[in-house]
């Protein structure tokens, strides 16, 4: 498996993806029995806590967090990786204004190779969204700090940034 998707991206974007997982576990069991009943579980566009709920909400984001990584590797590897020919991925692209019927093996290779790039950076990201939101929901509720901060707007605009950046690549390969 490391071999494979090696010839698409560096498979260490995965690992970190999992290794943040796993810190994020161990992060939120270690202050689990600290937190009080009553925890954020909402922000608004500032930042600040305006909706609380039970300690165990923590779980579910977790379980969220955890079906959103694996969903995002899983589709990543089956859909694109793992497949022998690259025309057989082109069903889950989605292009406008290209005619991929017309694509050159390059041009289809490059296609499949930005957007496996693509969907791991993306899982990276995310990954690392989820921690910034889970600490501002812990600190918030142990009194620490006062809502999610700026992290939370980092990542969401490189989020944004990393997609138009990986669809202009897609669009530079089939020109």
């Amino acid at each position: 498996m490391w071999g494979k998707i090696k010839k698409f991206y560096s498979p260490w974007i995965d690992v970190c993806s999992f290794l943040i997982l796993i810190m994020t576990v161990f992060y939120s069991v270690y202050y689990y029995a600290q937190l009080p009943d009553e925890i954020p579980t909402h922000f608004n566009f500032a930042g600040e806590p305006d909706t609380w709920s039970g300690k165990g909400t923590i779980i579910g984001f977790l379980i969220l967090y955890v079906f959103l990584l694996l969903q995002c590797f899983g589709l990543n590897y089956f859909l694109f990786i793992n497949q022998k020919d690259p025309k057989e991925s082109l069903h889950f692209i989605n292009l406008p204004f290209v005619k991929k019927e017309s694509l050159t093996e390059t041009q289809l290779n490059g296609m499949v190779k930005y957007t496996t790039r693509m969907l791991a950076v993306m899982n990276l990201c995310i990954s690392i969204l989820f921690v910034f939101i889970l600490i501002g929901m812990v600190q918030t509720a142990l009194g620490n700090q006062n809502g999610l901060g700026t992290g939370i707007v980092i990542m969401t605009v490189l989020l944004v940034v990393v997609s138009i950046y990986y669809i202009w690549k897609m669009y530079q390969e089939v020109k």
